[in-house]
């Protein structure tokens, strides 16, 4: 068997790590990466938030004021539209096998923080060096790599936010308590893994949107004369 052969990746668990280590630690010309940091501290961070930042994340969900979060009008209305299947259920509703769980309080919790991680992408913009560094991204990374990566990254978010928060008819075919059950412990698993593909999807969406602005502002500006130049053809008799 040949080398390009080994490296070829035996299925799509494989793929992922690949993808994964090619955000990681590819970079682009003037050693751009995709992220701001180096490799190594994103690796750390990654770590980190598995082994601190997941269990402070349950913690701050199971707090009470998420109870009345989830019944602000404004939150509720945003919920019907993107996540009605959270929407659906009230704040009484409990499983048999887990009846002291708050399970309203847990998605309204984890719909808002995964809410939260996107818009912060967008809100960091606001920070001069931010900008700088997505757009050096998307002008010396390869931009067919930082599209496929934001379609990619895309697909996974969408199908993990309609899978956990948009639709869960996929648990009137399970007959059993046992095949809920562990529909549900692969709930919690992919719950898990949620923020991770927000943080992802959000940092690709701000590079790929701030790029679209500037390549859209670029196109106006060679169609459009400057202000300089049309007050000069004004003055002219």
């Amino acid at each position: 068997m040949d080398n390009s052969q080994q490296q070829t990746p035996n299925g799509p668990i494989d793929g992922a790590y690949e993808t994964l280590g090619d955000i990681f630690y590819s970079s682009g010309r003037r050693g751009v990466h995709i992220y701001g940091v180096p490799p190594e501290r994103m690796v750390v961070a990654t770590v980190l938030m598995l082994l601190f930042g997941f269990p402070l994340t349950i913690v701050i969900a199971m707090a009470p004021f998420w109870d009345d979060v989830g019944d602000l009008a404004a939150i509720k209305l945003l919920n019907a539209h993107i996540a009605p299947a959270v929407d659906s259920l009230s704040r009484d509703y409990h499983t048999g096998w887990m009846p002291r769980f708050p399970l309203k309080r847990f998605f309204v919790a984890s719909v808002s923080l995964v809410e939260l991680i996107v818009l912060g992408n967008f809100i960091a913009l606001f920070s001069r060096r931010v900008r700088k560094h997505a757009l050096l991204v998307w002008i010396c990374y390869d931009r067919k790599k930082v599209l496929q990566y934001f379609a990619l990254s895309s697909v996974v978010f969408c199908t993990l936010w309609a899978f956990l928060f948009f639709d869960w008819k996929i648990l009137s075919f399970l007959n059993s308590d046992y095949l809920i059950r562990i529909a549900v412990r692969i709930d919690a698993c992919l719950v898990m893994t949620m923020p991770f593909a927000a943080a992802l999807f959000g940092h690709m969406a701000a590079i790929v949107g701030l790029g679209a602005l500037r390549a859209a502002a670029q196109t106006v500006k060679k169609y459009v004369p400057p202000a300089t130049k049309l007050r000069r053809y004004r003055t002219i008799p």
